[in-house]
């Protein structure tokens, strides 16, 4: 009677031993609207970590989780950064914008840095739509960056103008 006992007992902490296992390593870990920080990005796959949307390191925002690393993020009007987690599968990010910030290019990923509002490059997010392709005001030399997934419109207006 106490053999029966004993194997249902151990294929239990088998059965909780794989869960945490595939829990842990099998996918990204990241969920679709969260924001992320990337670190060693690299041949082998990114460290990414959670963060929260208001952290100055905080760049990406998650668009889509995807469990296959071949996958495709969603077509649309921009793209995707797309990275491959040492976890497995794959993330499509976009960048995190607060409106009312500055921002230029950054130098060592497809990502944007926060800036003081001065410079050739910077733009500063004049809104944030929640919506795929939400109308931006009209304005002189305003532009939209737009995702699927989830649904957003960033309108970004240059900093310094080019006299005409």
């Amino acid at each position: 009677m106490r053999k029966p006992v004993l194997v249902l007992a151990a294929l239990a902490v088998v059965a909780a031993a794989g869960l945490v296992f595939f829990q842990f390593t099998g996918g990204p870990q990241a969920k679709a609207g969260e924001c992320v920080t990337l670190t060693n990005a690299s041949g082998n796959g990114a460290e990414v970590a959670s963060t929260g949307c208001g952290a100055d390191n905080a760049r990406f925002k998650v668009g889509t989780v995807l469990s296959d690393a071949g996958g495709s993020c969603p077509a649309g009007d921009d793209e995707y950064i797309q990275v491959v987690p040492r976890s497995g599968g794959k993330l499509c990010l976009l960048p995190n914008l607060v409106e009312g910030a500055c921002y230029r290019p950054a130098d060592n990923d497809d990502s944007w840095g926060r800036s003081d509002c001065a410079g050739e490059e910077t733009v500063k997010v004049t809104e944030v739509i929640a919506v795929a392709d939400g109308e931006c005001p009209d304005g002189d030399d305003l532009v939209s960056i737009v995702y699927a997934e989830p649904p957003t419109t960033y309108c970004l207006s240059p900093v310094h103008r080019v006299p005409a």
